[in-house]
């Protein structure tokens, strides 16, 4: 049976629990909504995959782009909204700096995997609650407007998530950057 499964970016430590108190200050309000138990994070793919061989090469894959991945400071400083009708997301979006720097490793895991992913983003993002209607998003953007936010992290790994059924994603492997130069690197430097 088909499983799907996340890559994606976790925030650690007191991060999560700060985007979990703003994740309770909207229920408050609104009741549940989409995302409401998820933990903070930031997709970077998700794919399908029903044998055990194959999930095994994509761990082999993560582990091998993670090498040559070095540690990133991130802040994510402002609520943002996109609006898409009664799919509209509330979320947390990273400052201009962060924003650069986390793009392109977004972008080089994507490329480095050799599997089809059925979702890729493009967008770095913590997702506060999502599938808001009009008037749950405009409650969410009253909340949030004046809201000062100040989320500092290391993104130093990432993690493997897995889901089943409708459940929640559940992290099963995790790989650490090794900060290792790349090979392409290596190669120019033994020519001289």
């Amino acid at each position: 049976m088909s499983k799907i499964y996340s890559i994606a970016i976790y925030p650690f430590g007191s991060v999560m629990d700060e985007v979990r108190a703003l994740k309770d200050e909207l229920a408050s309000l609104i009741g549940w909504y989409g995302s409401r138990n998820s933990k903070a994070h930031i997709t970077i793919g998700e794919f399908e995959a029903d044998l055990e061989g194959k999930l095994d090469s994509i761990k082999s894959q993560l582990r091998k782009l993670c090498e040559t991945e070095f540690p990133l400071d991130l802040r994510f400083d402002h609520v943002g909204a996109y609006e898409k009708g009664t799919n509209s997301v509330i979320c947390i979006l990273p400052d201009n700096e962060s924003e650069t720097i986390l793009k392109p490793l977004m972008k080089r895991i994507q490329k480095g995997l050799k599997v089809k992913l059925t979702y890729n983003s493009s967008n770095p993002h913590i997702t506060i609650g999502r599938k808001l209607d009009e008037e749950k998003l405009s409650v969410a953007n009253t909340l949030f407007k004046d809201k000062k936010i100040k989320l500092n992290f290391c993104c130093d790994r990432i993690v493997l998530r897995v889901r089943e059924g409708n459940s929640q994603f559940l992290v099963i492997e995790e790989f650490v950057f090794q900060s290792k130069p790349s090979s392409s690197s290596d190669e120019q430097l033994s020519m001289f």
